[in-house]
């Protein structure tokens, strides 16, 4: 646990994932995150579980914690347009294509 810098960072980092939790760490301390959680699995496994900083910007007495609710908006959709081209390059999607032949019951109802 870190209470340097008021920035709090909690939680897992597997062995040669730290560089991870360092920059985690830094964008609480320059200010560029408030409050943060961070999930990554590698090769079906968690190699990084992180949390840290704060809820209330304003006068920082209630932290994030793993349990934070946060509004994301529409941040998955870059990372599912990746997914897309991925797919589109390996030959299993093609942008041309009609929805129902990857979804046949896309097209019911008139579709």
């Amino acid at each position: 646990m870190d209470n340097d810098d008021n920035s709090h960072v909690y939680g897992y980092v597997a062995h040669g994932w730290e560089s991870i939790r360092s920059a985690f760490k830094q964008n609480l301390v320059d200010g560029l995150d408030i409050g943060a959680s961070l999930c990554i699995y590698y090769r079906e496994e968690c190699v990084i579980d992180l949390y840290g900083g704060w809820k209330d910007t304003q006068t920082k007495k209630e932290p994030y914690t793993s349990d934070t609710l946060q509004l994301v908006f529409s941040t998955s959709k870059g990372i599912l347009a990746a997914a897309i081209a991925l797919c589109v390059e390996r030959g299993w999607l093609d942008y041309d294509a009609r929805v129902s032949e990857c979804w046949p019951e896309f097209a019911c109802n008139g579709k």
